[in-house]
């Protein structure tokens, strides 16, 4: 039967170590624990569960820590875990029988981000998964590649938003319906917004020094959502669609961050050609409709707000107002 390693760094994570560590540690063969630097007494906690803790000297490089704590597994697979992230007890036998599958080196989780943002892209509601919700309403899904073989051929790369997908063969990667239950919300001590300026300051500096699409697609949704910088956003968005990222979820960026800093106009322009071309979201269609109201087209507005519901909305309470609206409209 093949071994599980879970590999992990972490820094300052006292408010939820002790219980990601206590409920993954019956579930692998081997816990390695890369230390960069805490003085919250969460190296004391992993040592207290820990088969390897490893200090590392912090470099603004996420991929140089995950990449040490690959070194010092030793199982034939790798699970890796952030300190806010769970995957429950009853899913770990599929992952382990994941294992046995030739056909594949590494798997994509589904990463499941809970929030109360109902107009979150993607949101959907908690639904069964609730009792992993921590009270949260709902969710956004992010496939990520978190368990992989061990091998000196698949490393870590990027210092910022790392991923190991690059060396692995698209043909050698899997899906496995295991969610990875985020719960970076609900760190109350050190806020998302805090830690999302963060992160935006180590992309900007990666941007600087040449990025592929997929950074652009990620420092432009920072500058939208945690910065608030709407025309920086724009421009990582176009660029990250000009790279082939994503290229309509990108363009659709780009018209979200052109309609929030109030350029009507372009954004009006990027979303009708979307529409055109058959690309369809429920929050391309709402924001297309309000633009449509905007220039006093009723039937155009009904048209994209019955869209949207027929597309599942944005969630129970932004989809009451659409119903409203809609009602409003007819009667107009």
């Amino acid at each position: 039967m093949a071994t599980l390693s879970l590999c992990m760094i972490v820094r300052d994570e006292a408010w939820i170590l002790e219980e990601c560590l206590a409920a993954a540690r019956p579930q692998v063969d081997e816990l390695v624990v890369v230390d960069t630097g805490s003085v919250d007494g969460s190296r004391e906690i992993a040592a207290a569960h820990a088969d390897r803790l490893l200090d590392f000297s912090w470099c603004d490089d996420f991929s140089a820590a995950r990449n040490h704590g690959l070194d010092a597994a030793g199982g034939d697979w790798i699970l890796v875990l952030d300190a806010d992230e769970r995957i429950a007890e009853t899913d770990y036998p599929r992952l382990r029988a994941a294992l046995a599958d030739e056909a594949f080196d590494g798997f994509y989780l589904p990463e499941h981000n809970y929030c109360d943002d109902q107009a979150a892209r993607g949101w959907r509601p908690a639904g069964e998964h609730a009792p992993y919700a921590r009270g949260f309403s709902g969710y956004t899904v992010n496939p990520i590649l978190r368990l992989f073989r061990r091998c000196d051929a698949i490393r870590y790369q990027g210092r910022i938003h790392e991923i190991v997908d690059g060396t692995i063969a698209e043909a050698r990667r899997g899906e496995l319906a295991v969610p990875l239950h985020h719960y970076g919300n609900a760190n109350t001590q050190r806020p998302s917004r805090v830690r999302g300026e963060r992160y935006q300051a180590l992309l900007e500096r990666e941007l600087a020094e040449g990025a592929d699409g997929r950074l652009f697609g990620i420092a432009a949704a920072g500058a939208m959502n945690v910065v608030g910088d709407f025309r920086k956003a724009r421009d990582y968005f176009l660029r990250a669609a000009e790279l082939g990222y994503e290229p309509q979820r990108s363009l659709e960026g780009a018209a979200e961050a052109s309609y929030r800093e109030g350029d009507y106009g372009a954004a009006s322009d990027l979303y009708r050609r979307l529409h055109r071309d058959g690309y369809r979201t429920p929050s391309l269609c709402l924001n297309l409709a309000n633009l449509a109201v905007r220039r006093g087209d009723r039937a155009a507005a009904l048209g994209l707000l019955r869209e949207c519901l027929t597309l599942g909305g944005l969630g129970p309470d932004i989809n009451a107002v659409i119903e409203r609206n809609i009602a409003h409209l007819d009667k107009a």
